[in-house]
């Protein structure tokens, strides 16, 4: 919702600009020698490590990630119900439940072979298998 209503702001758009810690602004070139995990990717699984990871303390953590910055835009379309099951374990689920479309079934389009400049649905499938989850799609 954040990006719909005034554009996007890397963090939790719920904390207000003043409050906010500024994001160190990458690339962040002074790397630590050495680190008890090196997670390589911010994608949900590097994350979902480090996040979990960041509950010890103890255990030096750093992410490296090729791209220059922050994403400006997402790259997947939503949220899987098992994924939400992990955002739950993190108590992070929420307000991506309570702010985001729940999905309930999928619709595949192709090319209309007779009007070539619109698109066609084919077929619709439900999104995940009743009883597979508390959670839905997002």
């Amino acid at each position: 919702m954040q990006f719909h209503l005034n554009g996007f702001k890397p963090g939790n758009y719920q904390i207000p600009d003043a409050a906010r810690k500024p994001a160190p602004i990458p690339p962040i070139k002074d790397l630590p020698k050495e680190v008890d995990v090196l997670i390589v990717g911010c994608g949900p699984a590097g994350l979902a490590l480090a996040r979990q990871l960041a509950e010890f303390p103890d255990i030096s953590t750093c992410i490296v990630e090729q791209k220059a910055g922050p994403m400006l835009f997402g790259q997947a379309d939503g949220i899987s119900c098992r994924t939400m099951e992990i955002m739950e374990a993190f108590n992070n689920s929420e307000m991506l439940v309570k702010e985001a479309y729940q999905l309930h079934q999928n619709a595949f389009w192709e090319p209309n072979s007779e009007q070539p400049n619109q698109i066609k649905r084919t077929h619709k499938v439900a999104d995940a298998r009743l009883g597979l989850s508390e959670f839905t799609h997002c």
